[in-house]
């Protein structure tokens, strides 16, 4: 069976699997290779009563995914004195699940009190996010992720043990190295997780606004693609297409092809709160990303891009705020430029 035992003394969780008839005796055993803390030492409580009798797990009411607390004995000392009713109704309070509720309490106050965080569970964890304001509800929730992982994390260790019995075997061999590459990549991601947790969550590209032949547009701003493009459609909506060079035509190679219909040698572009005119030059491709500002015209017309406060600077002089996903067309989320339409 499977079963949870929370650590009093330290706060940790872990998770085991056991069989069903195991004495509590030999449990206590097992706990001790697992913790440190001998059978001596060892109390164990379920719902709040303390396990005595050296019977089997069965026998004592255990079932499978039951909680257990696990309580460390201090060093032998005098019999305390007899308590009184005050004192023995605080006894009969679980201190250890009062303590791993405030700690999920804490848990819940610092995703409330972080927007960040609060996206990134909104993002990868929706069930969560859902019972963010419930206390009860959260509650059960993170618990019940906690013994998945134990549960999860308990059963590639037994599978390990299992293969590690006959190492010599090539198919145990190459599934040994799997489960420890798997326990890598967890380790890696709790690690982002605590780190860089904004990884979790999608990234807003950068549009800006502006007019090429008085006809307002959006355009992308790429800093990794070579070239400033521009798709048919939007050449003839602006009425630029007359001036296609097709001498120029030809293949953009990058993560893949895609043909490029000519050149458009120099057009007048106004990006939107600067107030200027910049003359620009494009290359035609047909692709989902309609206008795209790439690094020939970032550095010809020196350009900076500012993420600390969102904006474009051009020539030292003007600046341009990007726009926010909300402000996006949603045709102009085109994503890749070699991207095709079906």
């Amino acid at each position: 069976m499977q079963l949870t035992i929370s650590l009093d003394f330290n706060g940790d969780i872990i998770s085991v699997d056991v069989p069903e008839s195991l004495s509590l005796d030999d449990f206590k055993a097992y706990l001790q290779a697992e913790t440190g803390v001998s059978p001596d030492e060892q109390t164990l409580k379920l719902n709040g009563n303390p396990l005595k009798a050296n019977e089997t797990l069965t026998e004592l009411g255990i079932v499978n995914n039951d909680l257990l607390i696990l309580s460390k004995a201090r060093a032998t000392q005098a019999p305390p004195p007899q308590p009184s009713h005050s004192a023995a109704t605080s006894a009969m309070t679980n201190p250890s699940s009062t303590q791993i509720n405030e700690r999920v309490e804490m848990v819940r106050q610092q995703i409330l009190s972080d927007p960040q965080a609060l996206e990134n569970i909104r993002m990868t964890q929706p069930s969560l996010y859902n019972a963010i304001n419930n206390v009860e509800q959260f509650r059960s929730l993170m618990i019940e992720q906690v013994r998945e992982e134990q549960r999860d994390s308990s059963s590639s260790q037994a599978e390990l043990l299992r293969l590690q019995q006959d190492p010599d075997n090539p198919e145990n061999q190459t599934r040994i190295m799997e489960l420890i590459q798997q326990e890598a990549i967890e380790e890696n991601m709790k690690l982002a997780w605590d780190i860089s947790p904004e990884s979790f969550t999608s990234v807003n590209m950068l549009y800006l606004k502006l007019k090429i032949n008085g006809v307002e547009q959006i355009a992308l701003v790429d800093t990794g693609a070579a070239m400033t493009i521009i798709s048919p459609d939007i050449a003839q909506e602006c009425g630029i297409s007359r001036l296609i060079d097709k001498r120029f035509q030809g293949q953009a190679v990058g993560v893949g092809t895609q043909n490029i219909g000519g050149k458009i040698h120099s057009v007048p572009l106004e990006i939107h709160g600067t107030g200027v005119e910049l003359p620009c030059s494009f290359y035609v491709v047909d692709t989902s990303v309609g206008i795209l500002f790439g690094l020939d015209m970032l550095k010809r017309h020196r350009c900076v891009v500012d993420l600390t406060r969102d904006v474009l600077i051009i020539g030292g002089q003007f600046e341009a705020k990007f726009l926010t996903e909300s402000e996006i067309p949603r045709k102009s989320l085109g994503g890749n430029i070699f991207s095709r339409e079906a």
